[in-house]
C-alpha cells in the first residue's frame, strides 16, 4: 500500500469513527445527562492520555510556560463549551442531523480568521456562510415534530449550532497560540485541562456511573478509545502527511457517517426536508472553505 492510500484510510476510520460519536451520544442520553456523559467521558480520556504520556516518549507535551495560560483558556473552551451543546442538543436531535449542524465549524473559523488572524475573507467565503446558515436552520425547523430522528425542539436543537461556533473559536485560537507545537500531546493536554473543569460535576456523574447498562458502557468505552484517542492519533498522523485542505475536506463526509451508523444501528433516516437543509448546509460551507490556503486548521 502507498503512503498516500495509508494517509487516506487513516482519514477514512477516522471519520468513520467520528460518526459513530453521535449515535454513541444518543443510546446514553437515555439514561444520563449530557454532563454526566461529557465528566465521565472526559475523565477516562484525561487517564488515557496520561498513560499514553507515560508510556509514549516521543508523544510526551513539550509546552513553552508562556502557553499555560492559553491551554487554560483552550481547555474551557473545548471540553464544557463546545462539547456539553452538542450532546444536550441531542435530546431533541437526531445524531445524523447533529451531525450535520456540527460541519459549520468550518465557516465559523473562516470568520473568526479573518477577525483575530487578519485573514482576508472573500464574497465567495460571506455567500457560503449565509447558504451554510440558511441550511442550518432548515435542519432545525423542517424535522420539527415528525419522528424519532427529527426535531423535536427547535430552540433545544439550536444548541447545536453553539458548539461548532465555540469550536471554531477554539481552533482560531490554537492556531495563532500554539499551532507550532506537536498537536496531539497539545490537544491531550487541553482536554485534561477540560476535564479538570469539569470537576464540579464529578460527584453527580458518580452517582449515575450505575445507571449505565453494560452496551452504554460499551458505547462510552467507544467514545474515548475509538471516537477521541485512536481517532485523533490517526488525524494529526494524516494532517502531518497531507495538505490542510485536502484534509479538511473529509470533515464532508462526517454526516453521512452519522447516517450509515445511525441506519445500521437504529435503523432510522432523517425527514427528507431536513436531509434537504443537511445537503444545503454542507454546500454552504464547502463555499466558505473555497478560498481557503494550505494552513493547518484542527479539528
Amino acid at each position: 500500500m502507498t503512503s498516500t492510500a495509508r494517509i487516506n484510510l487513516a482519514l477514512v476510520v477516522t471519520i468513520f469513527l467520528w460518526g459513530g460519536m453521535f449515535v454513541s451520544y444518543a443510546y446514553m442520553l437515555s439514561s444520563i445527562s449530557a454532563t454526566e456523559i461529557i465528566a465521565i467521558r472526559f475523565v477516562l480520556v484525561s487517564v488515557s492520555f496520561l498513560l499514553v504520556f507515560a508510556f509514549v516518549k516521543k508523544l510526551r507535551p513539550r509546552i513553552p510556560k508562556g502557553k499555560y495560560k492559553v491551554l487554560l483558556v483552550l481547555g474551557v473552551l473545548g471540553i464544557p463549551g463546545s462539547q456539553l451543546p452538542a450532546i444536550h442538543a441531542q435530546n431533541y436531535l437526531s445524531p445524523s442531523l447533529a451531525s450535520v449542524l456540527v460541519t459549520t465549524s468550518p465557516a465559523f473559523a473562516a470568520i473568526f480568521s479573518a477577525w483575530l488572524l487578519r485573514e482576508k475573507l472573500r464574497k465567495v467565503q460571506i455567500g457560503g456562510f449565509i447558504v451554510a446558515f440558511s441550511g442550518a436552520c432548515i435542519v432545525i425547523i423542517a424535522g420539527s415534530g415528525t419522528g424519532e430522528l427529527a426535531v423535536d425542539n427547535p430552540w433545544g436543537a439550536a444548541l447545536c449550532l453553539l458548539s461548532p461556533f465555540v469550536w471554531a473559536i477554539f481552533n482560531v485560537i490554537y492556531k495563532r497560540e500554539l499551532g507550532d507545537l506537536e498537536p496531539f500531546s497539545t490537544i491531550g493536554v487541553c482536554l485534561i485541562i477540560g476535564a479538570i473543569a469539569m470537576l464540579p460535576f464529578y460527584p453527580q456523574a458518580a452517582r449515575s456511573l450505575d445507571k449505565l447498562s453494560v452496551s452504554q458502557w460499551g458505547w462510552m468505552i467507544y467514545s474515548v478509545t475509538g471516537g477521541t484517542i485512536f481517532s485523533y492519533y490517526l488525524w494529526y498522523w494524516a494532517l502531518q502527511r497531507l495538505e490542510a485542505n485536502k484534509t479538511m475536506a473529509y470533515n464532508y463526509a462526517i454526516p453521512f457517517s452519522a447516517l450509515l451508523w445511525a441506519w445500521a444501528i437504529m435503523g432510522d433516516l432523517p425527514v427528507p426536508w431536513a436531509a434537504f437543509g443537511g445537503v444545503v448546509l454542507i454546500l454552504g460551507v464547502y463555499l466558505t472553505q473555497k478560498s481557503t490556503t494550505n494552513s493547518k486548521v484542527e479539528v
